[in-house]
């Protein structure tokens, strides 16, 4: 055959296979031998999101992958560059990332990786709640309470922002115009796989408590069980630095004005199948200088989706003070329910 007629068959021959190919870019292989070509969107938890070229975005739970195969890099919590996957069979990935070491890691055991490119491209996700509840009653019985409360997660890459505000009003025959402000905000910068490095800031005005302005600051460490659209859990601990001012100075006189406290908090969040979700958040002070100053709080929840992005609302909010100002008690109890909506 002519050298010229057999490069132009050869060509013809390249064309027609790359054309030919599918265009997939990995492979989803199930314990059941089936192999899904597609491309992978998101690794959760307990799910692998995977775009199939026949039948769209399904979602197959990670007990029923074999193996992932996929030519995209992807971006692991607690890598700032891409992770290349080098090989995966049942239990376990083989990732290479931009740094030039290679690791293993559980493949059960992974909360999140995705594309990285769609970490790249969309950098920023935002949830967040706002609700209200009150009682207001006139005639026989005068009271005015109010309760407002808005939460926001800001998440860019590896760090997380959340910012919360607060406001309660208390006013009745046996309460005369009680109100509480606060405003705080949390960092946090996850490094690892599931550890984060945290900072906490927090402003708060409690009539109630004969607290003119408390400011917290804070530094600490913590860990990050699962993070999740279903359920969260995480657990830190630190030090703050507290410096509080008092309404009436003569009630305050044993109280410390400004110290150093140890600080341990804990949240946790699930959202059952059916859209009720439960959540638990604790917190403990602890004075580094008197072991009879400290103070914990605690608030547990349940938000009930009413219509698309409605919810209703029933919390219990818990906070204990062993070193209240004088004439002030130790524990205080609030239930409080309202609408709100979420995003």
């Amino acid at each position: 055959m002519h050298p010229v007629v057999r490069f132009f068959l050869s060509l013809s021959l390249s064309s027609l296979i790359l054309v030919t190919m599918p265009g997939y870019a990995g492979v989803l292989t199930l314990n059941n031998g089936d192999r899904v070509y597609g491309s992978l969107v998101l690794v959760e938890r307990d799910h692998v999101v995977w775009k199939s070229e026949n039948f769209g975005e399904i979602r197959v739970e990670k007990s029923k992958v074999l193996s992932l195969d996929t030519d995209v890099d992807l971006k692991i919590a607690g890598r700032e560059g891409p992770c290349a996957l080098a090989g995966h069979r049942r239990e376990q990935w083989e990732l290479y990332c931009e740094e030039g070491e290679g690791w293993v890691m559980d493949f059960p055991a992974i909360d999140r990786a995705e594309p990285y490119v769609n970490f790249v491209g969309n950098p920023v996700v935002f949830h967040g709640n706002v609700n209200a509840g009150g009682v207001f009653e006139s005639g026989n019985r005068e009271r005015q309470d109010l309760d407002l409360n808005v939460n926001l997660d800001v998440r860019t890459g590896d760090f997380h922002h959340l910012i919360s505000a607060l406001y309660q009003s208390d006013n009745g025959p046996e309460v005369d115009s009680l109100e509480r402000y606060q405003l705080a905000y949390n960092l946090r910068w996850i490094f690892a796989e599931k550890w984060f490095a945290a900072a906490n800031t927090a402003i708060e005005r409690e009539e109630a408590r004969n607290l003119d302005l408390g400011t917290t600051y804070g530094l600490g460490l913590g860990y990050l069980f699962f993070d999740t659209d279903k359920a969260t859990l995480s657990l830190q601990g630190g030090v703050s630095s507290l410096q509080e001012a008092f309404i009436d100075a003569a009630l305050s006189q044993d109280q410390d004005r400004h110290y150093a406290a140890g600080r341990s908090a804990l949240n946790y969040r699930y959202k059952f199948d059916l859209g009720p979700e439960v959540y638990f958040d604790h917190e403990l002070l602890q004075s580094m200088n008197n072991s009879d100053d400290y103070q914990t709080s605690a608030q547990v929840g349940v938000r009930t989706p009413l219509v698309k992005g409605v919810l209703m609302e029933i919390a219990h909010h818990w906070l204990y003070d062993n070193t209240p100002s004088l004439g002030s008690e130790k524990e205080d109890t609030k239930l409080t329910v309202g609408v709100g909506y979420q995003w």
